[in-house]
């Protein structure tokens, strides 16, 4: 259960992070759409610290949320109920998932040259 708790924490920061990643990314892109630089003094440190106080933010929401640990510690424990295939069975899917690639890729090679071929005839 210890190590579960860790695993929830973990995905709740990294749900944290990715939103303030995103929230920072959309502020730059204002910023500069907007000259906010010549605007503004600091104003990169200001869109760094205010999207850091969102990743924060998310963080503390999700982890104060009873509903929200419960149903992570309900995904982490159905991942580990998961069943994983072997590296062997790895292995043989991605051949198998090659080999219909290139049979499909060259029939509709063959299907593009024989419609180019025939509208070439036609037109």
């Amino acid at each position: 259960m210890e190590n579960r708790q860790k695993i929830v924490n973990l995905t709740f920061v990294a749900v944290g992070a990715l939103f303030g990643y995103v929230v920072l990314e959309i502020l730059l892109q204002l910023s500069s759409i907007y000259d906010f630089e010549a605007r503004f003094a600091k104003v990169d440190l200001a869109i760094r610290g205010f999207s850091a106080l969102c990743w924060g933010l998310l963080f503390l929401y999700l982890y104060t949320k009873d509903s929200t640990q419960q149903f992570t510690h309900e995904v982490v424990a159905e991942l580990s109920r998961v069943t994983w295939p072997s590296n062997k069975e790895t292995s043989w899917a991605t051949v198998v998932v090659l080999i219909m690639v290139a049979i499909s890729g060259m029939i509709l090679g063959m299907l593009d040259i024989f419609w180019g071929y025939a509208l070439q005839k036609l037109l």
